[in-house]
């Protein structure tokens, strides 16, 4: 029994010094795992900053390529602006030019009236058309008046 008893013993701290040799060994294993978990998560989280800095840099480009677009949409509407005024500028300075001409050939034909009203005609365009025809029915209500 006594031999029972020894052998027991010494399995037993055969055994206990076995599960401490191997204890250092789990925890530098667990410690490893730690590591290398913590770096894992490090990674995933540069992983996530890159990606939301790259997000942001999308949508800064593209606010950038609409206010490009929407300058460029303004630029051409004023352009087309300016394309629509121009026949409309050229017709008026004829149309101005050519009231101009009715007043001189009606006061040669009349012979009577002065140059200013050709000048007034170009400066005033419409109004100064007009004010010569009402001083011109003026003339004529006068010129019917004398001859009776």
């Amino acid at each position: 029994m006594k031999r029972y008893v020894l052998g027991i013993v010494l399995v037993s701290m055969l055994l206990s010094t076995a599960a401490f040799s191997q204890e250092p060994e789990r925890m530098e294993e667990m410690e490893q795992q730690m590591r290398t978990r913590k770096m894992e998560l490090e990674m995933a989280k540069h992983e996530a900053e890159v990606k939301f800095h790259e997000e942001m840099r999308k949508l800064e480009l593209e606010q950038r390529r609409t206010h490009i677009e929407r300058e460029r949409r303004a630029f051409d509407h004023r352009d087309l602006h300016k394309n629509k005024m121009g026949p409309i500028l050229i017709v008026c300075f004829i149309i101005h030019i050519l009231m101009a001409i009715w007043v001189y050939t009606d006061i040669r034909q009349r012979n009577s009236g002065s140059g200013i009203w050709i000048v007034i005609a170009l400066l005033a365009g419409l109004f100064g058309v007009l004010a010569y025809a009402l001083v011109r029915l003026g003339d004529i209500n006068n010129n019917r008046r004398a001859r009776r």
